[in-house]
């Protein structure tokens, strides 16, 4: 029990403190968890790997956003509307985090399952002709994901601030996916 509350903790602690510090060091995020650097590295054996337990929780809490924005119920537009919220609240919440490409086989796993709400979600809209039947459903995934990680990209140059670029990122997606009156 103590073992799982210390391994929660640490990676609790990783991801506030990170947020605020991105090079902080494993004795910095085990004093903000209230354990030893030395527990610290007994759970995780490097730093990178704390990082990789961090990555896995944000993206548990990411499926968590989405499912929350339930993206079956109602129509197309307002789950198009609900998921773009919740890829907002992502983007301010792992803004801080960088993206490591060293392991982009296992970050592109990662993205597969909100890539395939999303073509489910694009195709029910397309259906019920709320979209545009223009361009291809897996364009508009592309380009939809494309777009959120520009929006990505210009918060963490600091070109945008958090809300700017959300408000970017939807204004795209709504041009891109709404079907034309």
């Amino acid at each position: 029990m103590e073992v799982a509350r210390n391994r929660a903790a640490l990676v609790s602690a990783a991801i506030q403190v990170l947020a605020e510090h991105p090079e902080a060091s494993m004795s910095d995020i085990a004093s903000a968890a209230g354990v030893t650097r030395q527990t610290a590295y007994v759970h995780f054996g490097t730093r990178e790997a704390l990082l990789v337990a961090v990555r896995d929780e944000l993206s548990n809490r990411a499926f968590a956003t989405l499912d929350a924005a339930d993206l079956e119920a109602g129509r197309a537009t307002e789950a198009l509307e609900r998921f773009l919220a919740a890829v907002t609240t992502l983007l301010a919440e792992q803004a801080a985090f960088e993206h490591s490409d060293s392991d982009s086989e296992a970050d592109a796993a990662r993205h597969l399952p909100i890539g395939q709400r999303l073509e489910a979600l694009i195709r029910r809209g397309r259906a019920s002709g709320e979209f545009t039947t223009e361009l291809e459903t897996s364009w508009l995934v592309t380009a939809t994901i494309a777009l959120g990680h520009a929006a990505d990209h210009q918060i963490r140059r600091g070109h945008l601030d958090t809300q700017s670029a959300a408000r970017q990122f939807r204004t795209s997606v709504m041009r891109l996916c709404i079907a034309n009156p």
